[in-house]
């Protein structure tokens, strides 16, 4: 199903895909910078003229995808996808790290950028 979708794309599809990754740079969901996916809140199968809309497209990782875009099921789709990530994404901001034995919670270094966050924990989390 995937395969036969993506041979009926838009031609324009890739700009627009990589237009929408250069202003959503990391997953909505969980904050990674990894494997990421653009997912389409309106599926192209339902409505083909959403494919190419920015106001459709929400920035994924490939788990975040799948768990929240599809509900673990390719077969289904998430129509509150943006509401279900901001709230895990904020609980994820949220959370206590373990940072070199030490727990710290984000919000006692005040207002810090994620990416600058980021940074930080998987470089002190690095094998």
């Amino acid at each position: 199903m995937i395969y036969s979708l993506l041979s009926t794309r838009s031609s324009k599809w890739k700009t627009v895909r990589n237009n929408h990754l250069n202003k959503q740079t990391h997953c909505q969901a969980c904050g990674t910078y990894k494997n990421l996916q653009v997912h389409h809140i309106i599926p192209v199968s339902i409505d083909k003229t959403k494919e190419l809309d920015y106001n459709n497209l929400i920035t994924l990782c490939k788990t975040c995808h799948f768990v929240f875009g599809h509900f673990m099921d390719w077969n289904s789709w998430n129509k509150n996808v943006i509401e279900d990530s901001e709230v895990y994404y904020r609980k994820v901001l949220n959370k206590p790290y373990n940072l070199k034995g030490q727990f710290y919670d984000k919000n006692i270094f005040g207002i810090i950028s994620d990416s600058i966050w980021n940074t930080i924990f998987f470089w002190n989390n690095r094998s």
